[in-house]
């Protein structure tokens, strides 16, 4: 068996050709996981663009033939529709600047349905809603700080969640509300990352933990492990 293998590896032509294009498919989805992943910036006003770009690279991959990439692209979609979209991912591509001001972003009309939906649903007030709805304009045209030069040139520079916490002053409905969808998470994986620290505070000696205790311990336990991380990489930075 291990001469069959070594041969197959060694010898086989095909066996590296499939290779190469499991590599050419997966690699642009790697891509979108690893901005899921991540802890570097707040992942919800990326993730809509990243999806729709992933599919255009594995398009452009397979040289744009629809026999070659449909089967690959209908999987994606299928997921993607039925499991992953949802309007949140729409309005946080809305609301980040350094796409939706873009000369190339030509999705307003479609992301705008994610965005009625979700103030419909986060926000229930008639009253705050409408005037979500004024101030939306002012973020379209750029009026007020949204068309500073400082803050044109900053809409890409910064996360999103920043950006809106600078320049969003003047909207401070809408400023509000940007920062609470743009901080939202993509993934589950912070939460998995707390596994082992539940582990290690629930043990079976400390099992009758009362659980907004648990939590506190927690919440505090892991984001001193992030300051740490973020204090170690300025201090790189530094020296």
């Amino acid at each position: 068996m291990g001469k069959e293998l070594a041969a197959l590896v060694l010898e086989d032509k095909e066996f590296w050709l499939q290779c190469q294009q499991i590599v050419k498919i997966s690699e642009p989805l790697v891509r979108v996981l690893r901005l899921v992943d991540g802890d570097e910036k707040p992942s919800m006003g990326y993730l809509y663009e990243a999806m729709d770009k992933a599919k255009e690279n594995i398009k452009a991959r397979l040289k744009n033939k629809i026999s070659a990439y449909i089967p690959f692209t209908s999987v994606i979609d299928a997921r993607w529709d039925k499991q992953l979209h949802s309007p949140l991912h729409a309005v946080g591509c809305y609301l980040n600047p350094g796409i939706f001001f873009r000369p190339s972003f030509k999705k307003q009309k479609e992301i705008t349905k994610g965005l009625l939906s979700t103030i419909t649903r986060l926000v229930p007030d008639p009253d705050e809603q409408d005037s979500l709805s004024s101030q939306i304009e002012a973020y379209k045209k750029a009026l007020g700080d949204f068309g500073m030069p400082m803050a044109i040139r900053q809409r890409e520079k910064l996360n999103p969640v920043a950006w809106w916490e600078q320049f969003g002053n003047d909207t401070p409905e809408l400023q509000k509300f940007a920062i609470r969808v743009l901080s939202q998470c993509c993934s589950a994986t912070g939460c998995e990352r707390a596994w082992s620290t539940f582990k290690f505070i629930h043990s079976k000696r400390r099992n009758r933990l009362e659980h907004k205790h648990l939590n506190d311990l927690v919440f505090v336990r892991y984001n001193l492990l992030l300051r740490e991380r973020y204090v170690f990489k300025y201090i790189q930075i530094l020296f």
